[in-house]
């Protein structure tokens, strides 16, 4: 398969995802300016770095890992390592500590280069934790450090707020130091979601939704997602499996599954989801609308 081919293929896998509307906008610009430019991009005109504002849960992990695939085959940047792209969780460190989280990042970096010199691809960065930290001079140190590697990663930021003061802060501090470009990753809503739990899921296991059925699902998949215990597509995954287990075993006339046979396991996954933590920590789950044969691991 030609390289151009293969960057296409890339590309419309990217657009066959549910949601994600100003990604999309962006990667199409990018497209074109990489079809006009051709190789030149990579010497001439740099790619920004990348903010990207998004929920818990919302495909994040996959998402980067497409884009970089589509960046190795469109040769827009440089690629050099034992991977195209990685993920890292940059953890706190108070102002009077020693900024260890800078050093574990280098480290991270140079296992990814393998037996070459440096990494060069894409690196995903949580920085969740540094929300309310960004006058502080270990972050405005870490900023330097990706500024100082921009010729070797192309680095997306990673945040879940909807608080615009501190997205603006944000934006504000990683512009002072490197060309940026904020990107919303918009959430599927919950008959985007439902559509992609009956395609994927339920029909791969030989069963249909009924009408009733369908709506009973996109309407339990809104109080699902509304929990605070909701970790993506992976949460989704789990209640189809335990869904179609349960439908293994009923007596099922046919393979048509109604808002009736659905209503009680259902109802057991929603109330599992949606009751109040106790004594436990979020998690963090970055998961796609499409399987892969490598899933990505959670940050």
């Amino acid at each position: 398969m030609s390289t151009q081919k293969t960057a296409d293929k890339c590309f419309d896998s990217i657009m066959e995802l549910q949601g994600f509307d100003a990604f999309k906008t962006m990667l199409g610009h990018l497209r074109k300016l990489l079809q006009k430019k051709e190789k030149c991009l990579t010497s001439c005109m740099p790619l920004p770095h990348f903010l990207w504002i998004a929920r818990r849960g919302g495909g994040v992990s996959t998402l980067a890992n497409a884009f970089a695939e589509y960046l190795y085959a469109a040769e827009a940047i440089e690629f050099c390592g034992n991977r195209k792209y990685f993920e890292h969780k940059l953890r706190y460190n108070a102002p009077e500590e020693f900024f260890s989280e800078l050093t574990r990042l280098n480290n991270a970096l140079l296992d990814a280069a393998g037996h070459h010199r440096d990494f060069k691809g894409v690196v995903c960065i949580d920085i969740n934790e540094w929300m309310e930290h960004t006058s502080e001079t270990h972050f405005s140190d870490f900023l330097d450090y990706v500024a100082s590697n921009s010729d070797k990663t192309l680095t997306i930021f990673y945040i879940h707020t909807d608080d615009r003061d501190i997205i603006e802060n944000i934006e504000l501090a990683l512009l002072s130091r490197m060309r940026l470009e904020s990107v919303a990753l918009n959430f599927p809503n919950a008959k985007e979601l439902a559509g992609f739990v009956e395609n994927k899921l339920f029909n791969s296991e030989g069963f249909l939704l009924t009408k009733d059925a369908q709506v009973l699902l996109a309407q339990s998949i809104d109080k699902i997602t509304a929990g605070k215990q909701f970790y993506g597509f992976k949460t989704l995954e789990q209640m189809a499996e335990y869904i179609s287990r349960s439908a293994h075993m009923s007596d099922l006339d046919g393979n048509e599954i109604s808002a009736d046979a659905l209503s009680c396991s259902i109802k057991t996954y929603v109330e599992r989801f949606t009751k109040p933590l106790v004594g436990t920590k979020n998690n963090i789950g970055f998961f796609a609308i499409r399987r892969t044969q490598n899933e990505q691991r959670e940050l």
